[in-house]
């Protein structure tokens, strides 16, 4: 055989060839790098049966099978000749050129192993082609890293990078997989100082492979924690990202970087790096134009033989691109997480508004994906974070217009929006929007909690008995809620608030039973004690009172409600007559307690008062103005000092005094006392008649010229109004005049509702319904617990009235009647609410209303006349003329001053009694009327003796003495 080797020409000829091997060794290194970066091995070709019969055909099958990359037939070829021929001497020169080849094709078939083996055989061979021996250096780190032996892969690639006379394309890819390998040994930290060590050698010799190291880069980074080198790589790559070769997978890895910021809390860094990465469609156009760049580079050495290993590396570039495109496409939330990200960043530091506008803008421009909408819903908190409530309210009707039914967080929105109603104080649709949750969503974990803020929205309008029922429903709908104990506790709060005392304590002592059970600790536990001892205060219990307040102080000392305990025990005590101990408790309250604190103050100050103790008093106050001159109480302290002088006859100092105090802090309008100062100035001038009021008058207007001039609003308004109140006294035209041109000035958020509700009567009395009710709304939006609340709801029930609103007339002058019981105007709102119920036939609560004037003992002897006349002539309506009799009779027995009230009395009375059939007592009647002289003036009187005549002419007259008429002397006036 070997000397049929010798003398072959075919074999000769074929060693000849041997160039044309090598390049198809160049590309098939080109073929397995892209296969060994994430590409599908083809499957192996079946196992041929190879003809033995000769080496020539051995030869010729091995290089026509490697030629075409069928390495499986190649490498049995091949490795067939070097076993049966290759101890030959004439086969030295095949084996040298074969030997590499099957170790490329052990590569090709994955026999890496094997592989390893062959590569190291063809290094044995001294005349090894340094271009083959290039290649198999390669090929010998692949077939390592893939055998699992990566510390002997990492040598084999750093060894290839660090010799720069290899092949430069392949010194990149060893540099890649060398970072690679420390990767995969769990040593993120050296590949990312590797990669940053080298990236800037080759940036301008290959940027193509640069820019994919610098993914490898930043992913290291992020692995190794070293998020501040990651940031500064995503700053740097930035502005190329059109030139990087995956520029997808790149701002995916920020992306990533930014969530790890944002889970680390570093909103600063989270944002630099987020707001560096691109829209999906822009991503999408870089990577698009980069996979054209390839495509081209391509089509430009396909047909350039010596160039295969360029065109195998771009085609696996170009698969891996063509991966990632694809799987990027199908990722439908990119850019919408994106911008969660960033407005959570926002949101992080305290950046609500910038947080929003981000959240907004995706609401309004992206489609409904889950990310957007968990972004909407943020959105609103946002806006809530904030108080921009218009906005979260706007924020929710959007979610709902966008997701409908079918969003997730529907009900938590619905809630949300309601929240948002009650803060902007639109109480209202507040009501109609936790309605709204409840009714669409009754078994929804937000529900109770809706039905619970229902109660609680009533209490903040002080509607006890709606707040009553709805947190009944909470425990009937939801007893299992743990929303039920508030409930509870807050029905108990809502007889405290209805005045109910004595319903209030046994109230919350049983709270305290029933949650109290079994050893369980209310929720309210403490709050509830407080309350039954407030309300024992409450019913004038003052030694009981003083025993709970002194034992609550001493169970929960430090507590925010001792500071109330301390006040209401100083109270009971000073009504017991111990002041010494009470001012102890008043001095013990906390001043960071500042409305209990100061109450205190003003309470110990007003006890000198009481003991003539001035000196002591005079004392007080001025250590309070020194001490607390941001108090909004300040100006009541330096009312008590005028006021000190002034009874020391100190009329200049008082003056003096009040004055600079004025115009000091007379713009601030926290103080909101100071109003109350400015009403105490004509008092100081009052013993000056006239001419001092004309003094005062001046100089207030003179302050309210320069406050206007001086931009100092407020002061201004105060001054004008003061001037309305000087002349309210004298000239009531020239007052409401002034407080009509005083109202453009107001506003009732952060004006004294003293201020608002006179502008409103003013305005209401000028026939100016509209502007009127808008300052009545406000200042009862914005101070629902105004002392003037009696007016505000008299004067909106007197607008509707007028505006033939009737039940919400009617509505308004309840509120009045439940909220304001100690109004001196009690019995005219009642009054005029008993002529509206009548005439929505309302009767019998007519009737019940003025009942409860008529037995009221504060109400005046105006309203109960009318009121009794008014009373008779719903009986009289309702056939009831007998019944109505007595009534008729009391205006003019009980109330005879009221002389138009007498007059119609007297002529109402005497007609039904006729109609009874009573005609002599009608005549009785009418002969008393028509013999008031006081009466003459009414109509009624002037006809009652023609009334007499005819009465007389057909009712026997009894013989009697002649009297004088009695004159009744007016009753109870």
């Amino acid at each position: 055989m070997r000397h049929e080797l010798h003398s072959s020409a075919r074999f000769r000829a074929t060693l000849a060839r041997r160039p044309a091997g090598l390049a198809l060794i160049v590309c098939l290194m080109g073929t397995l790098l892209t296969g060994l970066k994430g590409q599908d091995p083809a499957a192996p070709a079946a196992q041929p049966n190879v003809d033995a019969s000769g080496p020539q055909e051995l030869i010729e099958r091995g290089q026509a099978a490697f030629a075409a990359n069928d390495f499986v037939a190649a490498e049995l070829a091949m490795e067939t000749f070097i076993t049966e021929y290759g101890a030959s001497e004439e086969a030295k020169k095949a084996v040298q050129v074969f030997t590499p080849m099957v170790a490329i094709c052990k590569v090709g078939n994955r026999k890496f192993a094997e592989a390893l083996v062959w590569i190291e055989k063809a290094f044995a061979d001294p005349e090894l082609s340094p271009v083959i021996a290039d290649e198999l250096s390669f090929w010998k780190g692949i077939a390592l890293m893939t055998e699992g032996q990566l510390v002997e892969a990492q040598h084999a690639f750093g060894a290839y990078w660090a010799d720069e006379s290899h092949q430069p394309a392949k010194r990149y890819e060893a540099l890649v997989l060398f970072a690679t390998l420390y990767l995969q040994q769990g040593f993120p930290l050296e590949a990312a100082d590797f990669l940053s060590s080298q990236l800037p050698k080759v940036r301008d010799q290959a940027p193509e492979a640069a820019s994919r190291a610098v993914v490898l880069q930043l992913y290291s980074l992020i692995e190794a924690g070293e998020l501040d080198r990651a940031l500064v790589v995503v700053r740097e790559q930035y502005p190329k990202l059109s030139e990087m070769t995956q520029v997808i997978s790149f701002q995916t890895l920020a992306l990533q970087l930014g969530s790890r910021l944002l889970e680390d809390k570093r909103w600063y860094d989270a944002i630099a790096c987020l707001q560096r990465i691109s829209p999906r469609d822009r991503l999408l156009k870089y990577q698009q134009e980069r996979k054209a760049d390839i495509e081209s580079r391509i089509e430009q050495h396909a047909g350039n033989p010596a160039a295969q290993s360029i065109v195998f590396q771009l085609q696996g570039i170009l698969r891996r691109v063509e991966r990632e495109i694809s799987n990027f496409e199908k990722i439908e939330n990119f850019d919408s997480a994106l911008r969660f990200r960033l407005a959570t960043a926002f949101q992080g530091m305290g950046r609500y508004r910038e947080s929003a506008l981000v959240m907004e803008d995706m609401l309004r421009t992206m489609p409904p994906d889950a990310v957007v909408e968990s972004a909407s819903l943020a959105l609103i908190q946002c806006w809530m974070e904030i108080g921009r409530w218009p906005k979260a309210v706007e924020a929710a009707d959007l979610y709902a217009e966008k997701f409908g039914e079918t969003g997730h967080h529907l009900a938590t929105v619905l809630f949300l929006k309601a929240e948002a109603l009650r803060e902007d104080q639109q109480l209202g649709k507040a009501q109609l929007a936790y309605g709204d949750l409840v009714e669409r969503f009754p078994d929804d974990p937000v529900a109770p909690k809706a039905i619970f803020m229902q109660g609680f929205l009533y209490l903040q309008q002080d509607d006890n008995e709606g707040a009553l029922y709805q947190f009944d429903q909470v425990a009937k709908k939801h007893s299992d809620s743990s929303l039920v104990d508030d409930a509870d506790y807050w029905s108990g709060m809502a007889l405290s608030f209805s005045k109910d005392y004595a319903g209030a304590r046994d109230h919350m002592r049983a709270y305290l039973e029933k949650f109290g059970k079994g050893g369980a600790v209310p929720k309210y536990q403490k709050e509830a004690i407080f309350r039954i001892a407030v309300c024992t205060f409450s019913m004038a219990e003052y030694p009981e009172s003083i025993h709970l307040l002194k034992e609550f102080v001493a169970n929960y000392p430090g507590d925010a409600l001792v500071d109330e305990a301390q006040l209401l025990l100083g109270d009971a005590l000073f009504s017991e007559g111990d002041i010494e101990n009470g001012i102890v408790a008043y001095q013990a309250i906390r001043p960071e307690s500042t409305r209990f604190f100061e109450d205190g103050w003003f309470k110990i100050g007003k006890a000198h008062k009481l003991t003539e103790e001035f000196d002591a008093m005079r004392e007080h106050f001025e250590r309070f103005v020194q001490l607390y001159p941001d108090s909004r109480r300040m100006p009541e302290a330096v009312y008590w000092l005028g006021w000190i002088d002034t009874q020391n006859d100190r009329l200049d100092k008082a003056r003096d005094t009040y004055w600079d105090t004025i115009a000091l802090h007379g713009n601030r309008t926290d103080l909101t006392t100071m109003e109350d100062l400015m009403l105490a100035l004509p008092k100081v001038y009052q013993p000056d008649g006239d001419a001092g009021r004309e003094v005062l008058l001046k100089k207030l207007e003179d302050i309210r010229i320069l406050a206007e001039t001086g931009g100092r609003d407020t002061l201004a308004l105060r001054c004008a109004w003061a001037r309305a109140k000087v002349l309210e006294r004298i000239s009531p035209e020239q007052s409401r005049a002034a407080l009509l041109a005083t109202s453009a000035l107001v506003d009732p958020k952060v004006h004294n509702p003293m201020i608002t509700v006179d502008c409103a009567d003013a305005q209401m009395e000028a026939g100016n319904r509209l502007l009127a009710k808008e300052l009545f709304t406000e200042a009862r939006r914005w101070h629902p617990r105004a002392i003037q609340k009696d007016r505000i709801y008299a004067g909106l029930g007197q607008i509707a009235e007028a505006e033939g609103e009737i039940d919400e007339a009617i509505s308004f002058y309840e509120k009045f009647e439940i909220e304001t019981a100690a109004s001196s105007r009690l019995g005219e709102i009642r009054l005029a609410k008993a002529r509206l119920l009548a005439q929505k036939g309302r009767t019998r609560e007519a009737r019940e209303t003025m009942e409860a004037l008529l037995a009221d003992q504060a109400s005046g002897t105006a309203d109960k006349a009318a009121a009794l006349v008014e009373l008779g002539d719903l009986l009289v309506e309702s056939g009831e003329q007998k019944t109505a009799l007595p009534y008729y009779e009391r205006v003019y027995v009980a109330y005879g001053k009221f002389g138009e009230l007498n007059a119609k009395a007297y002529a109402k009375r005497a007609e039904q009694l006729e109609k009874l059939g009573m005609e002599s007592e009608a005549l009785e009647v009418y002969r008393e009327l028509a013999g008031r002289k006081d009466l003459e003036s009414f109509e009624e009187a002037r006809l009652a003796p023609e009334k007499v005549r005819r009465l007389e002419a057909i009712v026997p007259q009894p013989v009697i003495e002649e009297t004088a008429p009695v004159i009744p002397e007016g009753g109870d006036s």
